[in-house]
């Protein structure tokens, strides 16, 4: 969830599933097509030092296409993504605060795609984030670069509350309003919604769900439509 572990030789594991898609165009024509994506992630992460941790994900994804009459279906893993997030941390009376780099790569799956386009997506990210007893916030700047395509630049940011901790027991709710930008060369989304994150003990679960408020590209450029995301998580 990108807030746990947050001590040297912790680890974890996540299961999350994403959905987005429609049948409309980004100016809400119907041209009688559609595309919808559904992704199953395993993801895992270790630190080896408080500031420096080590993560992959590694997808699962299921592609639905149709134009016209003619329709079709993918199952395949997508990339495995390898990153090495980096944190400064500052912890003060009354809150704490961490700036990070990450570096990361995409590395191809399927034997295909690798002969077509070559094995390179590398991207970095440049984050600030911090939190208080009632308060927390998330800016994430970060691009990806590859060999095959334009490259693609976004803007994370999370603002949010800490309603509720039961220190005693070390389960509590954070309610956040979530924001994502992406950029490409002939294409901009902002999405924006709300996200819960609970967690209990070393047990943490985060869902989300947002919309589209931004989106351009050209005239038959079918919208992505509503976003949900929910995930499980595991530290120790």
């Amino acid at each position: 969830m990108d807030m746990a572990p947050r001590w040297s030789g912790g680890y974890g594991f996540q299961i999350r599933y994403e959905s987005y898609g429609s049948d409309l165009t980004v100016n809400a024509r119907d041209i009688n097509a559609s595309f919808f994506h559904k992704t199953y992630f395993l993801e895992g992460v270790y630190t080896w030092d408080r500031s420096a941790r080590i993560t992959l994900k590694l997808p699962y994804q299921i592609i639905e296409k149709s134009d016209s009459d003619i329709f079709s279906k993918n199952n395949s893993f997508g990339d495995l993504i390898i990153a090495v997030p980096l944190k400064k941390y500052n912890n003060y009376k009354s809150y704490t605060q961490n700036i990070g780099v990450t570096p990361q790569v995409k590395i191809p799956l399927d034997e295909k795609m690798t002969n077509v386009t070559g094995p390179f997506s590398g991207g970095v990210s440049l984050s600030y984030s911090s939190e208080s007893f009632s308060f927390y916030q998330l800016y994430d700047i970060f691009s990806w670069f590859y060999n095959y395509k334009d490259p693609l630049l976004g803007l994370d940011i999370n603002l949010g509350i800490h309603p509720y901790h039961d220190n005693a027991t070390n389960k509590g709710l954070f309610v956040i309003w979530d924001a994502t930008c992406r950029w490409e060369n002939s294409y901009t989304i902002i999405q924006t919604g709300p996200a819960f994150m609970l967690y209990n003990q070393n047990i943490m679960m985060r869902a989300e769900l947002k919309l589209p408020v931004i989106e351009t590209g050209g005239k038959n450029k079918l919208s992505k439509g509503v976003y949900m995301n929910i995930g499980l998580g595991f530290v120790f």
